[in-house]
């Protein structure tokens, strides 16, 4: 019987999600491609810096995921990529860190912020507030024109 994962390929469903590079992986992705060499299979961690953004761990860190494809855009603002990305791995605002298994979109209320986990607010149980420390899940994305937050859980 043959070993699928030594083929090539995975075991189980992972959590595959769109991210973009920081400025510093966009310009490492750059220079991979220009020297021939794969992007894809590269470790990345997310920086909770901008939405769904990722950049290279440091030596000996932890990483929080892996590239699987990407495609390059271009903008007014110029070019970058988007990254698709098999997370693993995240970091909670409480430095604990949790294995995801999916992104869910939620209203807010409060002054939430990136990486923040969270906890219901008000009486309607339909909006979150940050959890500090007694919170799960962990703010991935804030989208302060409708007051949405994506959160790994």
């Amino acid at each position: 019987m043959a070993d699928v994962v030594k083929m090539g390929g995975t075991k189980g469903y992972p959590l595959v999600v769109s991210c973009v590079p920081d400025s510093t992986l966009k310009s490492e992705i750059d220079a991979l491609i220009t020297a021939g060499t794969a992007v894809v299979g590269k470790l990345v961690s997310l920086t909770f810096s901008n939405n769904y953004e990722v950049t290279s761990p440091a030596d000996d860190a932890i990483p929080d995921g892996e590239i699987i494809s990407y495609n390059k855009y271009t903008t007014a603002s110029g070019a970058s990529y988007i990254l698709s990305v098999v997370l693993w791995s995240y970091l909670d605002q409480n430095s604990a860190r949790h294995t995801p298994v999916c992104v869910r979109t939620l209203e807010y209320s409060g002054t939430i912020a990136l990486q923040d986990s969270v906890i219901i607010t008000g009486s309607t149980y339909r909006t979150v507030d940050d959890g500090t420390s007694g919170g799960w899940g962990c703010v991935i994305s804030k989208d302060t024109t409708n007051t949405t937050v994506d959160v790994l859980f």
